[in-house]
C-alpha cells in the first residue's frame, strides 16, 4: 500500500502538467491578410466556416457550415469593388480586418471584411462582410 502511495505521490506532478494545452499567443495576421489579398484564401480556410453578411442597419444573414469554395466565391465578389487594405490596428490578433477601399476616392471605405481565427487550429472559422461608411 506505501508503494502504491509513494508511486501515485511521485506521478502526480507529472499528470496535473500533462493537463496543460499549449495555445500560441501571437497569429501573425498582417501576413495572413496579405496572402489573402493575393487571392490564396483556402490556404487558412477552416473546413466549416461561419459566413456573416450586413445587408443593412443592424440586419444581417448569418450561413453556418459554408465551404471554402463558397467563402472564396463570396470574398472575390467584394474584393473585386476596388482597392483592398489591411486596416487592423494590431498586427497578432485573432481577428483582423481587410478594408475594400473605392479605387476613385480613397477615404470611402465600400466594405469590412473581418476574419476570426481559430485559436487552436490556426484556421479561420468565420469570415463578415460588413458595409463601410
Amino acid at each position: 500500500m506505501k508503494k502504491l502511495l509513494i508511486t501515485l505521490l511521485l506521478l502526480s506532478p507529472v499528470l496535473g502538467f500533462s493537463q496543460y494545452v499549449q495555445i500560441a499567443t501571437h497569429y501573425d495576421a498582417e501576413t495572413t491578410s496579405n496572402h489573402i489579398i493575393y487571392g490564396h484564401i483556402n490556404d487558412y480556410l477552416y473546413d466549416s466556416v461561419r459566413f456573416v453578411t450586413e445587408k443593412s442597419t443592424d440586419r444581417y444573414i448569418i450561413k453556418e457550415n459554408m465551404t471554402p469554395k463558397y467563402v472564396k466565391d463570396k470574398l472575390d465578389k467584394v474584393f473585386s469593388k476596388g482597392k483592398l487594405e489591411y486596416v487592423s490596428r494590431t498586427n497578432g490578433g485573432y481577428v483582423f480586418t481587410i478594408a475594400v477601399v473605392d479605387n476613385d476616392d480613397d477615404t470611402e471605405v465600400i466594405n469590412y471584411c473581418t476574419f476570426h481565427v481559430n485559436a487552436y487550429k490556426q484556421k479561420i472559422t468565420e469570415v463578415e462582410i460588413l458595409k463601410g461608411e
